[in-house]
């Protein structure tokens, strides 16, 4: 099946989602909009909607007339890639609008297309297209390849000269009423032959219209006639074919519909009325209706072969850093390289709703005519990350990949009320419904489907549709849930993407890239960066190194070695947050208050008391704050997030643990650890002269002395005359300090410090 996904900013009108009846929102008071329907419930129970077929949109291919220098070969090269894409359960549908080469691109184009006014001969378009490019587009479209998609040729102004050809060649046609096609001859002093069994053998593949209908386009000189038959048939020849016709007495009455001399031009009011065409409208908006589509329109840009792709690679969370470098390849790639194709994949779980709406809306502005956008969603566009694939040309989405579901930012009803102007932008720009915009962002959104009395349709907010209260023209359909996300086969079914894909090279193919190029975004050096710097556990390694080697630091006048590593182990891992844009004042503000508490409790308040606790807490939480850039959960992966990041700080921790087991011994006798914790002696000449006074020792119990070095808990001090190994009772003492002997156990003088 095959589902559209993008119309260019000049088919606005034609979009799926985005009816003119959005379009003057912004100067509706909020009080009419409350009065005119009040937000409704979301149903609870209600299931997961899917739709049970998926959503039949078309392909907009527009054929710039006359055709000339490769416009041929550009057409025919999007209509193989169009076939290419037929999964063979149904045909693509493909429109080809027949447009003035010189029609304005952008919004403009619509106007300049959408004219209702009866179109005269200044209007006429066609004229001067070369027979041989006409015929070699006739021939794919009306050959076997051109049954591979169901081509309908849409025709809003007088079509002329050798364009007709192609219109012919098309399975059916889509008018409007005051529309001419004919003329066909119009650029040949004389029609020869081999060009007028062209023009037959193409119509008669297609069978609209009768072999006399085309002679008479062709060639002033035939006339064309119609013939009421006496048993009520209708039959359609040339003049000079009616001349030598023999006739018995009242067997037909003959009309004669085009004047002598004259080639033939049929307006679309009268080919219906004739059965020759398809369908007619009144309006650009109901072309949908009348094709019976149930999907958008999307619009195929003309590339000639080979394709100048680039690649680009969108992971992680989407900071201002990643946004703006992405940026700068899009531009460098469109402007200065002239790639023509940009290939985005994408896994992400979003991260700023405005920095995501700058980068949508820099895909958006790319002119069709100048590059195609094409996203390929690996695994999750989750959040506002969603957008990004949404403004593109195409989606293709791996078979188990997600579109929507709660991402890296936390986005309420408030704000995307707030930007209720830039999400019905990037609708009508895009071609999609505003309600598949808000609810893949704020999967809780009250999104409906809509559905008008004349046959088009809508998927949107319902506060946000504007309506006569008197005389309502939209019908409120079923609420869709985007709760759970958009799975690939429902995104393909509600006309999201237009398919499914292994990988990114799959996807390349599809568009005539036989190979995928390197990403230009990063170097082998970049990737390997932004790989170290998305570590989490390393980042805590270095904090828990830094805040070791910091305490040793404090603990000793001037600065050394263990003051160095802490400040490098700091460095690298504010970088590391820095560069994931997850950390910010309050991180900043909760790490320096946690480690102020810890040294607070190491060395003012010996023990482990109420500035320990606060200190691991506070810590604690700035870590795991500085891995995330939301601060309260409020979505299942954000609440992944939160267990995630914890995993990776216990992660951390036994490995710096691990380490310390393994390499305990090449440890000790480093000079720092060796200052750092001193051991307990065992056979320096302190422990022999210890030795010497062990029957002494008992006698020492309520001596008082100094400490003749730190004791932590194991130090040395002055006992009257003599050098004791002492083991401090009450934690942390520092050197000159006045000790009291308070007890003699196991062979170890415990001591306290004295107060004076």
């Amino acid at each position: 099946m095959f589902a559209a996904v993008l119309l260019v900013p000049g088919i606005g009108p034609w979009a799926f989602g985005v009816p003119s009846a959005l379009r003057d929102t912004e100067n509706r008071q909020q009080s009419d909009e409350k009065g005119s329907e009040s937000p409704p419930e979301k149903p609870q129970d209600q299931e997961p909607q899917v739709a049970r077929e998926a959503a039949r949109g078309a392909i907009l291919i527009r054929v710039p007339l006359p055709l000339s220098s490769d416009a041929d070969t550009r057409i025919l090269a999007s209509l193989e890639s169009v076939a290419m894409r037929s999964d063979g359960n149904q045909r693509p549908v493909v429109i080809l609008e027949f447009v003035s080469a010189s029609v304005p691109s952008g919004p403009a184009a619509a106007d300049a297309n959408g004219a209702l006014e009866p179109p005269g001969e200044s209007k006429s378009i066609g004229q001067g297209t070369p027979f041989e490019k006409a015929l070699s587009v006739s021939r794919w479209l009306s050959g076997p390849k051109g049954n591979r998609v169901k081509s309908v040729g849409y025709i809003a102004s007088n079509l002329r000269g050798h364009a007709v050809l192609i219109a012919l060649a098309c399975e059916e046609l889509a008018m409007l009423p005051d529309a001419e096609i004919g003329k066909s001859g119009i650029d040949e002093t004389q029609v020869e032959p081999t060009v007028e069994q062209a023009y037959l053998d193409i119509a008669a593949r297609r069978g609209m219209f009768p072999a006399s209908a085309i002679r008479s386009m062709l060639d002033p000189s035939q006339s064309l006639v119609q013939l009421d038959l006496e048993g009520g048939g209708v039959e359609y020849i040339t003049l000079p074919e009616l001349e030598s016709k023999p006739r018995e007495q009242g067997a037909w009455r003959e009309r004669q519909l085009v004047p002598a001399n004259q080639m033939a031009s049929f307006n679309g009011q009268e080919l219906r009325q004739r059965r020759w065409i398809s369908s007619l409208v009144n309006q650009r908006e109901l072309l949908p209706v009348a094709l019976k589509l149930t999907g958008p329109i999307q619009q195929k840009p003309l590339f000639s072969l080979p394709r100048k792709p680039v690649h680009l690679k969108l992971s992680g969370v989407l900071h201002r850093r990643v946004v703006n470098r992405t940026l700068r390849a899009i531009d460098d790639a469109v402007n200065n390289q002239k790639a023509d194709l940009v290939l985005i994949q994408l896994d992400s779980p979003g991260g700023n709703l405005d920095d995501s709406i700058r980068l949508a809306y820099r895909l958006a502005e790319i002119p069709s005519d100048k590059a195609e956008v094409v996203v390929y969603v690996s695994k999750h566009a989750r959040g506002d990350a969603a957008l990004i694939a949404l403004a593109a040309d195409a989606i293709y989405m791996a078979p188990d990949a997600v579109l929507g579901t709660g991402g890296e930012a936390s986005i309420n009803a408030a704000e995307i009320e707030k930007r209720k102007t830039n999400f019905l932008e990037l609708a009508q720009r895009k071609s999609r419904a505003a309600g598949d915009l808000v609810g893949l962002v704020h999967p809780d959104a009250i999104v409906h489907d809509f559905l008008a009395a004349d046959g088009r349709r809508m998927r949107t907010v319902p506060t946000w549709v504007i309506d006569d209260p008197q005389n309502p023209m939209w019908t409120k359909g079923q609420a869709v849930d985007y709760s759970k996300g958009i799975e690939t086969d429902r995104a393909i079914a509600m006309g999201l993407a237009s398919g499914r894909a292994n990988d990114l090279e799959s996807v390349a193919k599809l568009f005539g890239v036989d190979e995928l190029p390197v990403d230009k975004q990063t170097s082998r050096i970049d990737q390997a960066i932004e790989w170290l710097a998305s570590q989490r556990w390393l980042a805590y390694v270095c904090f828990l190194v830094g805040l070791i080697c910091l305490s040793a630091e404090l603990s000793t006048p001037g600065v050394g070695v263990p003051g160095l590593i802490a400040v490098v182990c700091f460095m690298i891992f504010f970088w590391m947050n820095l560069f994931q844009g997850t950390i910010e004042w309050l991180e900043i503000l909760l790490i320096v208050a946690g480690i102020g508490c810890l040294l607070t409790e190491i060395f003012l308040l010996p023990g482990f008391g109420l500035f320990g606790v606060a200190g691991l807490v506070m810590l604690a939480a700035g870590l795991l704050l500085a891995g995330q850039s939301f601060t309260i959960p409020t979505n299942r992966y954000q609440l992944e997030k939160v267990v995630q990041g914890l995993g990776q700080m216990g992660l951390g921790m036994i490995v710096l643990l691990g380490a310390l087991v393994v390499f305990h011994k090449q440890l000790a006798k480093l000079p720092m650890v060796r200052w750092f914790a001193l051991d307990q002696p065992l056979s320096d000449k302190f422990v022999v002269a210890m030795d010497r006074l062990d029957e002494d020792r008992q006698m020492l119990k309520g001596r008082y002395g100094t400490t003749m070095t730190r004791c932590n808990p194991h130090g040395k001090a002055i006992l009257g005359d003599t050098v004791v190994d002492v083991v401090s009772k009450s934690g942390w003492i520092d050197e000159d300090m006045p000790i009291e002997v308070v007890d003699i156990k196991d062979n170890q003088v415990m001591v306290r410090r004295r107060t004076i």
